[in-house]
């Protein structure tokens, strides 16, 4: 491959692994895990032909290099070689349709002395998580800790339910989830992978204005949300 300026490359870049990118209307979204930063390109077709397998056609004739391109390269976020990286293809996830959230009102969740013990465990541990480690190694951790074959077809969503109910009763004694996704969403696949249940957490963006936002998530099922609010945003990981 032709090594060199960006200008006297024949080859595309690629995506080193620590970024993650999402499609919002007319941007490009990078989520950049190693500084924990995102990174808006306007517009996303901008970056058609300069890197690997980008989600929008490639120009006819690419002309001179975006400044944005540099950029990239100068943080880290670009690789030369494919097998250093990965194409930049957005992730796809079902889109919510209900919520574990909906709940009923004249039979409230009795958690018992063992789904407190584990939840003030998943709290804690989620709570020191992310104050002392950088995103990057708590979203591996995380993934490390997904069985290779998770619930599948044996997820259980009414013991979901029925846990998410216990865990949402509790968490008042923990922290307040408001304006918390990240710890809430956390504690919460901490909390249910103690009774063998993982669902995903995922990571969504918007702009105009911009906002991250984080959930948990089975096929098209939300633990911790609503459909409403969770389909505002573009997926752009999931664990």
């Amino acid at each position: 491959m032709q090594q060199g300026t960006e200008s006297e490359r024949t080859e595309p870049y690629w995506l080193a692994h620590h970024v993650h990118l999402a499609l919002c209307g007319h941007h490009a979204v990078l989520m950049d895990l190693r500084r924990n930063r995102y990174l808006a390109v306007q517009p996303a077709a901008r970056l058609s032909g300069w890197i690997g397998a980008w989600p929008l056609p490639v120009p006819t004739t690419l002309g001179s290099p975006p400044a944005v391109l540099g950029r990239l390269i100068e943080h880290g976020m670009l690789v030369c070689e494919r097998g250093a990286g990965h194409a930049a293809t957005p992730i796809s996830i079902e889109s919510p349709q209900r919520t574990l959230l909906e709940f009923d009102f004249d039979a409230p969740p009795r958690p018992n002395g063992r789904d407190l013990r584990r939840a003030a465990w998943a709290c804690a541990a989620a709570a020191s998580s992310l104050k002392l480690r950088p995103m990057y190694a708590v979203l591996e951790q995380t993934r490390r800790q997904r069985p290779a074959d998770p619930s599948g077809a044996r997820f259980d969503v009414g013991h979901a339910q029925a846990l998410v109910r216990r865990f949402v009763h509790l968490r008042p004694w923990f922290y307040s989830a408001r304006g918390a996704c990240l710890l809430d969403s956390l504690a919460l696949v901490t909390f249910l992978a103690q009774y063998g249940l993982h669902p995903h957490w995922v990571f969504g963006v918007r702009t105009a204005p911009f906002h991250a936002h984080c959930w948990v998530q089975y096929g098209a099922v939300l633990f911790n949300d609503a459909p409403d609010r969770v389909r505002q945003y573009s997926p752009i990981l999931s664990i």
